[in-house]
């Protein structure tokens, strides 16, 4: 027995309406984690990722957070010349000194 339905729409009109999806891009929007409201990602950096519809703050990341709190062009990063060093002659899998090259390479 088929489905009254399937006798009036044709099957290649409700294969094209399945088709039709809206393209959104990725990163656009994003859930709370605490009511689930689906909340617009530029909105809510402005917010410093705080949900303007229960108050919940998310995480922020290091380089978010100090952005929050400093003032623009005022900050100067301390230390950009130390080099990390193995003065502790760490042995693993690989040695450390190999790892930290790989790591310098890699950034």
């Amino acid at each position: 027995m088929s489905n009254w339905l399937d006798k009036i729409v044709p099957t290649v009109v409700r294969s094209k309406a399945v088709e039709r999806k809206a393209s959104v891009p990725d990163g656009l929007w994003s859930k709370c984690s605490a009511c689930e409201a689906v909340l617009y990602q530029p909105e809510l950096e402005r917010n410093l990722s705080v949900c303007p519809k229960c108050g919940h703050h998310d995480r922020l990341g290091a380089r978010a957070r100090l952005n929050a709190f400093l003032d623009e062009g005022s900050q100067t990063e301390l230390f950009q010349e130390l080099i990390a060093d193995d003065r502790l002659k760490f042995r693993d899998q690989k040695k450390y000194k190999d790892r930290l090259s790989q790591a310098q390479k890699a950034t």
